[in-house]
């Protein structure tokens, strides 16, 4: 509007400066109005310009933040074009084409059990990347009934991976919901197939169980089941206490038995150096009376051997005479054994006079002879 008037000045500025009678210093005036308003003018154009660009280049931002995609490693994009799948981006940089195409956004609901956390929390997470890595998910506490009606506790662990980015978003709602309860029914028909004692003794039965007979629709929803673990059992504290003190009674038993093999084993050794004590001592026995009776045959031999000569020289000492050789040596024997019966520790006892007769009586008789 000011240049409006500004126009309308100089059209009809010479008829008022004549009919007013004005001067020079008045059209000087109206000659500095003019180019202040050229000036203004220039500023209003620069700042609509700047205005222009900066919006120019906030919408390029936005559209290439729509448009332009990066996908880092290890992660895949579901891109669907007017509500449809169209493809997966791979990692790398994409461009999709503008209000056509758009990223799947992904709602993923699951329990998380965190280390040292009694309670389980759940986790929403909406995202429009599948992490194409290998993932655990922790089962809360499920409560199951063994076969001989037993409750207990038990925990778990699933390691999954997505193989099948489409599967995995378009065949199941969520995901790892889905696979967490599928693994805990599972887990619940295995253990309603044991008693309470299958159950502690057969953890790797259980986990191969558990992984066989969860694969095939787990494959069906686009992941693999890589490993699944039990991590704890825990009975009632009725059933624990009678437990430990069943194995508090296996471990004395063990104990005892232990104690009466040492025992046992203590008294075969004994027994065996025993015996052979006995058997050295018999052998000891054995040759110290062979060697006594070599020494008393050997002894007697050499006494035969002299008895022998002393009677040969006594027979050629009495050859000429009319005693008889068995006689003398009677008679000798005799007399010398009646010499040795007077001693300090044997009593002596005077026979009737007849017994004196008696080496005489056997002389005779055997010079007779």
């Amino acid at each position: 509007m000011g240049i409006e008037i500004i126009d309308y000045i100089k059209a009809s500025g010479g008829k008022i400066i004549d009919t007013l009678g004005g001067s020079s210093s008045i059209q000087s005036d109206y000659n500095n109005n003019d180019s202040e308003d050229d000036s203004n003018e220039r500023v209003g154009l620069a700042i609509a310009l700047y205005i222009v660009v900066f919006s120019v280049l906030f919408l390029t931002l936005i559209f290439s933040k729509k448009i332009i995609k990066i996908v880092r490693h290890t992660e895949v994009m579901i891109i669907e074009r007017f509500g449809r799948y169209h493809r997966t981006l791979n990692p790398g940089i994409h461009i999709l084409a503008p209000f056509i195409d758009s990223p799947r956004v992904i709602h993923w609901r699951y329990v998380d059990l965190p280390i040292g956390a009694k309670k389980t929390q759940v986790m929403i997470q909406n995202t429009d990347r599948i992490d194409m890595r290998e993932h655990v998910i922790t089962f809360g506490r499920q409560h199951v009934i063994t076969k001989d009606t037993v409750q207990i506790n038990i925990d778990a662990l699933m390691y999954i991976q997505v193989t099948d980015p489409m599967a995995a978003v378009y065949s199941v709602q969520n995901l790892p919901d889905s696979v967490e309860l599928l693994a805990q029914t599972t887990l619940r028909n295995i253990i309603a197939t044991l008693t309470l004692d299958d159950t502690f003794s057969s953890r790797e039965f259980i986990n191969s169980q558990l992984k066989d007979r969860t694969m095939k629709d787990a494959e069906r929803w686009g992941v693999t089941i890589k490993r699944v673990e039990v991590m704890s059992i825990r009975p009632p504290k009725d059933i624990k206490q009678a437990m430990e003190m069943q194995i508090q009674r296996d471990r004395e038993k063990r104990s005892a038995i232990l104690h009466a093999e040492g025992e046992k084993e203590s008294m075969i050794v004994k027994s065996k150096g025993l015996a052979a004590k006995v058997v050295l001592s018999s052998e000891s026995d054995k040759t110290v009376s062979i060697q006594n009776a070599k020494g008393f045959a050997e002894s007697r031999r050499l006494k035969s051997q002299a008895d022998a000569e002393v009677i040969r020289l006594i027979r050629k000492g009495i050859d000429n005479s009319n005693v008889s050789t068995t006689g003398y040596l009677v008679s000798s024997n005799y007399l010398d054994k009646l010499s040795q019966i007077p001693t300090p520790e044997t009593q002596l006892y005077l026979l009737p006079e007849t017994s004196f007769n008696f080496a005489t009586s056997i002389s005779k008789s055997i010079k007779n002879d």
